[in-house]
């Protein structure tokens, strides 16, 4: 039993919920503790100074009756005083003669002889002991007057505010450890939901997520921006195991045909000459491939932000006319059109060499499958800049565009190459921090990009680049 409760207390006390509330509720009861401190000081100091101000205008008054009518109007004064039913056994009176007898008072004997000022003493009243404040006054025929008041029902009011002091702070105490286990409790059962997820996901369940709570609190905008990260995660992994899956499809296919040919040629029979084929055929595969590594590993570093140390302002107008006039040749052979217009100034801060990169995959791409004319043009205005790459071919289907830049991913199944030239543009774009957008001409594809033209942040050494 004994160690199960310790137990419990360590475990309680190694909850940060727990020390965190426990730590703020000590330090409310402290603040309280000193309010009370000063709001009893404060009374108790109220009291005795209005007992003083009683003393002392009572006293007044007595002196008063004294030089007005002698010893005889202050005797009746006290006699009446004593008599009244106001009060009567707070008020503590007594008058002494010259001999220092008594000669009228509801006291037994002067507590002290020599005060000068009002003070606290212990005296007794008809036999019977307490303890109260009083002022000694001489009168001018040499008795002795001196008045005080009573302490015990102060006492008890003081005892009265001093013990509900301590009961508000017992009862703050006990507030306080309980909001503390309700708070702990309460903070449990939201990380729960986390901790939770988190042993989920590790364990390899990608796919489950944090509850929200009806309430739009701080844990609901936490576990909303650990789930969007879970599914940007997520979607990592599933093209991490996408592009893993294609990659060994397209090692394996071109593989077998290297290891075919070879094992064809070892067999004898072969000619010098069958035997040079199937080599420079093995050398054009793994040339393939080291294209593909080159081109696999072009676009991690572009999405890993390499580049980014390569940024400077360039002319994209210029890099446009370099690309056209490299692909001039190419759409003449073709027996197509391919024209560029410019609007604005269109200097932008990126790298040169993958923006060129970039336009000209738009390019190739849609002279492949233009029938007559493909258009470039650019527009800059209003922070940004504008760039249109337009075919009138057969275009893509409106559902395909979400699969369009997507690792190894191609319309068409039999077409050459690896399907990573716009997954290639679509890094460049997110790279400069632009967005792309596929729109339909009818006939005909329109690729859209819009790319920021903020100078403010440019660097200052910055130098205008061009292909």
């Amino acid at each position: 039993m004994i160690r199960h409760f310790v137990r419990f207390l360590d475990r309680t006390w190694n909850s940060i919920s727990f020390r965190l509330t426990f730590n703020y509720g000590m330090l409310a009861i402290f603040s309280i503790l000193v309010l009370m401190a000063f709001i009893y000081l404060q009374v108790v100091g109220a009291l005795h100074s209005q007992l003083q101000r009683q003393i002392a205008s009572t006293t007044h008054r007595l002196v008063s009756d004294f030089e007005a009518g002698g010893s005889d109007r202050l005797i009746r004064s006290l006699s009446f005083t004593l008599s009244d039913d106001v009060d009567p056994d707070r008020g503590l009176y007594l008058l002494i003669n010259q001999t220092g007898e008594k000669v009228v008072g509801n006291l037994d004997a002067a507590p002290v002889s020599d005060l000068s000022e009002i003070a606290q003493a212990s005296v007794s009243n008809n036999g019977v002991p307490l303890s109260g404040r009083f002022k000694v006054t001489p009168l001018e025929d040499g008795s002795t007057l001196i008045v005080g008041v009573d302490l015990s029902e102060t006492d008890s009011t003081i005892a009265l505010i001093g013990q509900a002091c301590l009961v508000t702070l017992f009862v703050a105490l006990m507030l306080v450890i309980v909001g503390t286990f309700i708070f702990r409790r309460e903070l449990d059962y939201r990380v729960s939901s986390i901790h939770k997820t988190a042993t989920q996901i590790s364990s390899g369940q990608l796919s489950s997520r944090i509850p929200l709570s009806e309430l739009h609190d701080e844990f609901y905008h936490l576990s909303h921006e650990i789930n969007s990260m879970l599914d940007r995660i997520e979607a990592l992994m599933k093209g991490v195991r996408h592009v893993s899956d294609t990659i060994a499809h397209n090692l394996r296919t071109p593989l077998t045909r290297i290891i075919s040919r070879l094992r064809t040629v070892q067999r004898p029979g072969h000619t010098a000459q069958e035997v040079l084929q199937a080599t420079h055929f093995a050398v054009r595969e793994i040339e393939s491939l080291n294209q593909l590594f080159e081109k696999l590993l072009q676009i991690s570093e572009i999405e890993a932000g390499v580049h980014r140390q390569r940024f400077r302002i360039c002319d994209f107008s210029a890099i446009a006319d370099d690309i056209i006039d490299l692909y001039s040749a190419y759409a003449e052979d073709r027996h197509h059109q391919l024209s560029l217009n410019v609007s604005g100034d269109c200097r932008m801060y990126g790298d040169a060499d993958l923006l060129a990169s970039m336009l000209a995959n738009l390019v190739d791409n849609a002279l492949k499958y233009t029938h007559e004319h493909v258009r470039v043009s650019l527009t800059a205005g209003q922070g940004h800049l504008s760039i249109r790459v337009e075919d009138d071919g057969p275009g893509i289907p409106a559902k395909e565009y979400g699969n369009v830049g997507k690792h190894f991913y191609q319309l068409d199944p039999n077409a050459t190459g690896f399907g990573l030239g716009l997954k290639s543009v679509m890094a460049i774009v997110a790279m400069h921090e632009g967005t792309l957008m596929f729109e339909d001409r009818k006939p005909g594809l329109r690729v859209a990009i819009e790319f920021p033209l903020e100078p403010a942040s440019i660097p200052s050494d910055g130098v205008v680049q061009s292909v």
